[in-house]
């Protein structure tokens, strides 16, 4: 269950050493400890904060996480979508229109990308652009991206690009050789907000050999790093056991 419930609770932050950089969120009442999770959002998703060593980011969780273990990238991506063939979208504009295959919801994009992933003639392929906000769209309908950014080229009608939602929106229990984003540092409830630590000192969940590479298994545990998936971090001591949790060392994102 989560520990704050309303934006003004809040309370004066009990996780010891700060570090008060320039990037450190600034949140009502004294914020929310690294320690309590919110059923409020209180900052934005993929809010940066600093604990001595340790770096965390604000996320939402998709389902229920445990202490400890490994987390993945849980978002909805619309994919393969299709370029509005009726609309003309020169460079310089801070909107994209698409045709959606199925409806989509007010927002459900927000703070998430936009990458064209497909177009041999289009000079924004492999190219990323974030999104602002999206419309309503309706199935079959038109449907309209804002961006925060500029599109750089003329986009051509006979690409495909895909949407994803924010990193941090829908943060998950790792599957194996899921792409891991962080470390949960508490048990936390379906769809509360908490801070994932993504870099730094981490109890993790699993079992390898100290100085072992690390990756996502399953049920949210780690396991010894294989040459095709992305890598957790460092054991700094011997997992011993999948139920115990030692510490590793996360380099996800600084």
């Amino acid at each position: 269950m989560a520990d704050i419930t309303d934006k003004l609770q809040g309370n004066v932050s009990n996780e010891g050493k700060m570090n008060w950089r320039g990037d450190q969120v600034t949140i009502a009442q004294g914020g929310q400890s690294i320690y309590d999770s919110s059923t409020v959002q209180l900052v934005e998703l993929g809010s940066r904060k600093v604990v001595g060593d340790r770096v965390f980011r604000h996320a939402r969780a998709k389902g229920a996480i445990a202490a400890g273990a490994s987390c993945q990238y849980g978002g909805e991506t619309l994919t393969s979508i299709a370029v509005a063939s009726a609309i003309t979208q020169p460079a310089g504009l801070r909107s994209f229109s698409i045709t959606a295959a199925t409806a989509i919801s007010l927002n459900t994009y927000a703070d998430g990308y936009l990458v064209c992933e497909m177009g041999a003639t289009d000079t924004n392929l492999g190219m990323v652009y974030g999104i602002k906000s999206n419309a309503l769209g309706a199935s079959a309908g038109t449907c309209n991206l804002t961006l925060y950014d500029e599109i750089k080229y003329a986009v051509k009608l006979t690409s495909t690009w895909r949407a994803y939602q924010n990193l941090y929106l829908n943060v998950d229990t790792a599957s194996a050789n899921g792409a891991p984003i962080g470390i949960a540092p508490i048990d936390v409830t379906t769809g509360d907000y908490f801070w994932l630590q993504t870099w730094g000192p981490a109890p993790v969940l699993g079992t390898a050999a100290a100085g072992d590479g690390i990756v996502n298994s399953v049920s949210g545990r780690a396991t010894v790093l294989a040459a095709s998936n992305a890598g957790i971090g460092s054991a700094m001591v011997a997992l011993a056991a999948a139920t115990n949790h030692g510490l590793v060392f996360l380099t996800i994102a600084p």
